[in-house]
């Protein structure tokens, strides 16, 4: 295990977490970005890592090419946001070779099954593992120059799920030591659907608007989600665990998960996320375009949508919510966001898509 190589996709705030990470747990980091300004404190000197973690490393490579990344890497973690998952699964479809395995870091919601219908369609020979993350291990900013690495929290549980679901088990006995906090879900329906970005971020940011606007800065988290609001995210996340129970799930609400992940205390979601310690230094966006509005709808609650129509339900909070971001961003969120084409599974019933996810192609 100590021989293995990771190449992380993206050198952005959780990208660069993940890789400073890997190197401080002692295994080869090939880092790659699009964007060459991205290393560009990097090249000169070491990366730091600061907060939970106080370290300083040397990732091993930094690279704009994706093949130079990948070759040869056993685990090719993507940390790009999600809006680049089609464009680097059909990337990486071209490149990748039996056995190395994709981690989505996260996934958010579909991830993983847009990254199976890419490559089935592409190398459908290919033998390789998809998994994701729920969320990102890591609360973490990158400093404005790029010189710190700022591990506000690392999360005391996050779960990940394979596609197909059988080859979890294998894949987790290899991280489980790198990542301690791990643990497996039955498939990725239930990774996908445990989008808790998707409650906390679009919201808050859209109610927020007019300190966004007025170029005022203040914490996300903290200042930016008041009672009410917080009162409002409660009924969303509702809305979500009644989605899940369409698929057979059981989902964990985020008030439960606040506890679990980061040890919150509360007796509800607003005194939960006021007592989250790896919140407060966490701001909020300084732009409407920004992932915390567009990224975490058009991934996050579109395809909660459409899955719910799937299933013939309504989710009337969440579709309001996207009808009205669709007019604040003057954009069709619903045509723009993933949908079950995306994901491979606009032809299958509930019950297909529940063996898919545990079975896949076989």
């Amino acid at each position: 295990m100590d021989n293995m190589t990771f190449a992380v996709l993206g050198a952005g705030n959780t990208g660069q977490a993940m890789a400073g990470y890997l190197k401080f747990k002692g295994f080869a980091v090939k880092l790659y970005d699009r964007s060459e300004w991205r290393f560009k404190y990097l090249r000169k000197h070491p990366m730091r890592l600061s907060d939970e973690i106080e370290s300083s490393q040397n990732i091993d490579l930094m690279t704009t090419n994706l093949n130079e990344a990948v070759e040869s890497a056993n685990f090719v973690i993507v940390s790009t946001t999600t809006t680049a998952h089609m464009e680097i699964a059909k990337r990486l479809s071209e490149i990748l070779t039996n056995d190395q395995v994709i981690l989505l870091h996260p996934g958010r919601t579909g991830g993983a099954l847009i990254f199976k219908k890419v490559l089935k369609e592409n190398r459908p020979d290919l033998k390789t593992t998809i998994g994701e993350f729920e969320s990102s291990i890591f609360t973490t900013r990158t400093s404005a120059t790029g010189s710190t690495v700022h591990y506000y929290g690392i999360k005391k549980g996050v779960h990940f799920a394979t596609l197909p679901a059988i080859n979890a088990r294998k894949i987790f006995q290899v991280l489980k030591d790198i990542f301690p906090q791990i643990e497996t879900y039955p498939n990725v329906l239930y990774t996908s659907l445990s989008n808790y970005g998707a409650v906390l971020h679009p919201a808050p940011t859209l109610f927020n608007i007019g300190r966004i606007e007025n170029g005022l800065t203040y914490a996300h988290y903290i200042e930016g989600i008041t009672p009410s609001i917080a009162n409002f995210l409660e009924k969303l996340d509702l809305e979500r665990i009644t989605l899940g129970k369409c698929f057979k799930i059981r989902l964990k609400p985020l008030t439960i998960w606040l506890s679990d992940t980061y040890g919150s205390v509360g007796d509800d979601l607003y005194e939960l996320l006021q007592n989250t310690h790896a919140y407060h230094k966490i701001l909020g966006p300084d732009t409407l375009q920004h992932r915390y509005i567009v990224e975490d709808t058009l991934n996050g609650l579109v395809p909660f949508v459409h899955l719910a129509r799937k299933c013939g339900i309504g989710l009337p909070i969440i579709e309001n919510l996207t009808n009205l971001i669709s007019h604040v961003l003057n954009i069709d969120v619903l045509s723009l966001g993933r949908d079950l084409n995306d994901m491979g599974i606009a032809s299958m019933d509930v019950k297909q898509i529940i063996d898919y996810v545990l079975n896949g192609d076989q």
